[in-house]
């Protein structure tokens, strides 16, 4: 294994913010009580170290006010921190603010060579580049008009075509992706991922775990900011899922500026038997955090049965996934939901009941179960996990079990891929034209 150059080096980092409790709005307040206005210190960070590697692809996930802005800001020395030092090798590409480095009154085509100039670039170099960038940006016409007309997906289209420009060696995101339409947030992967074969590094701020799991090679996940794991996407991303959804259930997800230690130690440390309400799903998460929920709803068994047997199918045949769970408080509009995926996590297939149609769920003290039946189970030999949910219209999880069962597909065809397309040939009448020698 080839061992890869650190690029960014955060070592015992600390950044805090005064935060004025008294507001002077005049010119004569500011004078009076200038020196004894009282304040109190918000700390965005709290000796943070971590290391990211010459083409690596790294996701920041957390709440909002956890730090990672601050973090991405201090990486591209935007701010410097209090304590610590942060070490970046190599030309960076910042995505920070929706229209940071952009003069409000100057047309799009002149702030492209202003941010080109701040990003490192000659007006020889911004000028070969110019016509990329406009295409890439796909602003048209608009590029002559003044930015300050732009609507913010217009702004980011005009920022990211600058920065990915510039070949960067290092381009930090934060979340600026989102604005975009879905057609052009496809356009902007596709390039980073071009980017990432080329051993650019790349860290992305982000709320949409899914993304976040589908193309960062490590997660980073931060929490009342310090860094609280680091890992796998999977294994941060689930962690970091059921933390919030616990939260937010029990109500402590207020931000606020106190962030007491005794109070951080406490919310860690609770022992998950102390929850009487959510105490049939607590004790079926493991240390892997593999289940997540409010516990609401809690799915107890997991069933597969076709005519091959339980656990065992085989392509093409009819396959019943049967869903048992008991409901701890009564719940309106709910979805059960279902997905497959290979033993290296690619998902093959997923659904609900919301997006299948079937019709409002409610549910009421008790137990029951659900049943998914697929006539013709089209996935190829091999071993899947099946994931199995039931969740609020929110989407927020009353229990989300991650690879609840496995289910062993074989088949006696030869087909390769994931899945067998139902399909026939048919072919046409073929002449035959026979010549004869001379």
């Amino acid at each position: 294994m080839v061992n890869k150059e650190i690029v960014i080096s955060v070592k015992n980092v600390s950044k805090n913010f005064r935060v004025h409790l008294e507001r002077n709005h005049t010119l004569k307040e500011r004078i009076l009580y200038a020196g004894r206005a009282k304040y109190r210190d918000f700390v965005a960070l709290r000796d943070v170290s971590l290391d990211v590697l010459k083409g690596e692809s790294v996701g920041l996930i957390g709440v909002n006010g956890s730090g990672k802005s601050t973090l991405l800001k201090l990486m591209s020395k935007i701010l410097y921190p209090d304590a610590g030092s942060v070490e970046v090798q190599g030309r960076v590409s910042s995505l920070l603010e929706l229209g940071a480095g952009f003069h409000p009154d100057f047309s799009g085509r002149e702030n492209v060579f202003m941010n080109g100039a701040l990003l490192g670039l000659s007006r020889k170099e911004i000028r070969a580049k110019l016509d990329e960038i406009i295409d890439f940006s796909e602003l048209g016409d608009f590029i002559d008009e003044p930015v300050r007309s732009y609507s913010s997906g217009m702004y980011m289209r005009l920022a990211f075509s600058v920065a990915v420009a510039v070949d960067p060696e290092i381009i930090l995101i934060d979340e600026i992706l989102a604005v975009g339409d879905a057609a052009f947030q496809a356009k902007c992967m596709n390039r980073l991922r071009e980017l990432r074969a080329r051993d650019t590094t790349i860290i992305i701020v982000a709320h949409d775990t899914s993304a976040v799991e589908r193309f960062c090679d490590r997660v980073i996940w931060m929490h009342d900011s310090r860094v609280k794991m680091e890992g796998k996407p999977i294994n941060c991303i689930q962690a970091y899922l059921a933390t919030v959804f616990r939260a937010s259930n029990e109500g402590t997800n207020t931000m606020s500026f106190e962030r007491s230690e005794n109070i951080a130690t406490s919310t860690e440390t609770r022992s998950i038997q102390e929850d009487a309400r959510h105490a049939d799903l607590e004790r079926a998460i493991d240390e892997s955090g593999l289940r997540w929920g409010t516990g609401d709803v809690v799915i107890e068994q997991v069933e597969v049965s076709s005519g091959s047997g339980s656990g065992l199918v085989q392509c093409g045949e009819p396959l019943d996934i049967t869903i048992r769970f008991s409901v701890k408080k009564d719940v309106e509009d709910v979805d059960f939901g279902i997905g497959f995926f290979t033993v290296d996590d690619v998902q093959c297939y997923g659904t609900n009941t919301r997006l299948d149609r079937y019709g409002n769920i409610s549910l009421h003290q008790g137990t029951g179960s659900i049943t998914f039946q697929s006539s013709d189970f089209c996935l190829l030999p091999g071993s899947y996990w099946i994931d199995v949910a039931c969740s609020a219209a929110d989407t927020q999880a009353y229990d989300y079990w991650r690879k609840a069962i496995q289910v062993q597909v074989y088949s006696d065809q030869n087909d390769v891929g994931l899945c067998r397309v139902p399909h026939q040939w048919s072919l046409s009448k073929v002449l035959i034209e026979s010549y004869s020698r001379d």
